[in-house]
């Protein structure tokens, strides 16, 4: 599984928060710092927002909904990333592999699965200064 630039974008964001006095900071102060693109930052901290890891704050800018040790990366992941899914075959049947049933490796592919989940869920933000 490769992350995309917005998992990317995410993950230096909210680090920069993490990193930031007062633990908060405009996107264009972060892009402006990180090197970033505004668009596309400001992009990835709407759908932040929108699951609830940060909050926008008039004439502050965005902070941390929570304590960042309680922020996981799976949780970062999730937010911009599509599927946290290593194969098709593992997702829904309807998008799924159509042999997903009859596969001999999808079993030992879900178990591959089922740990990185779980890996990625013990890594915190606070993990990744």
């Amino acid at each position: 599984m490769q992350f995309s630039k917005a998992a990317e974008y995410a993950i230096i964001g909210l680090t920069h928060l993490v990193s930031a006095e007062n633990q908060s900071a405009s996107v264009g102060q972060i892009a402006h710092a990180e090197k970033l693109s505004l668009y596309f930052l400001r992009n990835v901290f709407q759908k932040l927002r929108d699951a609830k890891l940060v909050e926008s704050k008039r004439g502050s800018g965005y902070t941390l909904t929570k304590n960042p040790k309680n922020i996981s990366l799976k949780d970062i992941l999730e937010t911009v990333e599509r599927k946290l899914v290593i194969h098709a075959c593992l997702q829904k049947k309807e998008s799924g592999c159509a042999r997903a049933k009859n596969c001999k490796i999808v079993y030992q592919l879900a178990k591959v699965q089922k740990r990185m989940l779980a890996d990625l869920d013990k890594i915190s933000l606070i993990d990744l200064i």
